[in-house]
């Protein structure tokens, strides 16, 4: 008897981020990607992804916070584990400024991803 591979939405503005993330996770998992919030958001309701993993900054720089928020608003949505990736730790941890009442996160990854930190924070939201 097969197991049924869990299914990961990539929303990245970045070609080479979704398909970085996208060889990490393949193997174990079914992979679809959203180059912008817009698309994100048509592929989260076409979709029905187990976890998302999506991009602070792409259009605009709250782009991702936004869709963030606007999931864990969604009573059909908001269980949907959402890991946060961004770069501009580097430069300014604007995380530590943002209220939970305004984005209840589940997780933040730094970019560059490393694989095993990637794949071990998956497999604790999917338990």
């Amino acid at each position: 008897m097969s197991r049924e591979r869990k299914k990961i939405l990539v929303i990245d503005d970045d070609a080479d981020i979704r398909e970085t993330v996208s060889l990490i996770l393949d193997e174990d998992y079914d992979i679809v990607t959203a180059d912008n919030g817009k698309m994100g958001l048509t592929k989260i309701h076409s979709e029905k992804p187990d976890l998302i993993i999506l991009d602070v900054m792409m259009t605009h720089m709250s782009e991702g916070l936004d869709i963030a928020k606007k999931l864990k608003e969604d009573k059909e949505l908001k269980k949907i584990p959402v890991i946060m990736l961004t770069s501009v730790n580097e430069h300014f941890d604007y995380r530590s400024q943002i209220d939970d009442s305004y984005f209840p996160k589940d997780c933040w990854i730094d970019k560059p991803v490393k694989s095993e930190k990637l794949l071990n924070t998956i497999k604790k939201y999917l338990k």
